[in-house]
């Protein structure tokens, strides 16, 4: 991503979040962290995030997802006896559709020529103060409203980099269980 893209993505996201009403210390703005997965199209795919808890337990992030914007299919397998981590998602502002596995829901807006990375196609809609938890083991993506969403997660302590994601191409969220 050029540097002229990215100061993009970061105002937007941070635009996101002040409308939001969420307020970040300094510190934590200062972590934010934009992640388009390898996949070369940050306004289509992608994320940005700020992890405002990381314990060994416990993690807590502010999920950011520009307006339409799409968090690609993955899943977050069992691995070295974890059972794979558990994800609450709870939305702050704007609209977030969770699809996971089952019945196809109808107008379900596919990434134009990705069709084949998302097989996930239950809808779960939610709307600011709504939240849903997605199980360990369950195929699932996330996608922002026309207006964008701001998110809070709450997960159990795992390895991101042993999430499995459905397009090859992605490198995946390289964020490993450190501290």
């Amino acid at each position: 991503m050029d540097p002229q893209q990215l100061n993009a993505v970061q105002e937007q996201v941070k635009d996101l979040i002040n409308r939001s009403g969420l307020v970040l210390s300094e510190s934590e703005w200062a972590q934010l962290a934009i992640n388009d997965f390898g996949l070369g199209d940050i306004f289509r795919e992608g994320f940005a995030f700020v992890d405002i808890l990381r314990t060994q337990r416990i993690r807590i992030t502010v999920l950011v997802l520009l307006p339409n914007q799409t968090l690609p299919q993955h899943v977050h397998p069992p691995y070295d006896g974890e059972t794979g981590k558990e994800e609450t998602l709870r939305v702050m502002a704007g609209h977030t559709r969770v699809f996971i596995e089952g019945e196809e829901a109808d107008n379900v807006n596919l990434p134009l020529g990705k069709e084949q990375y998302y097989t996930a196609l239950k809808e779960i809609p939610l709307d600011a103060g709504e939240q849903y938890t997605v199980e360990p083991g369950i195929k699932h993506w996330f996608q922002a409203g026309p207006d964008g969403s701001v998110n809070m997660t709450y997960q159990n302590r795992v390895d991101e980099t042993q999430n499995i994601f459905d397009d090859p191409n992605s490198e995946g969220c390289p964020i490993k269980l450190t501290d």
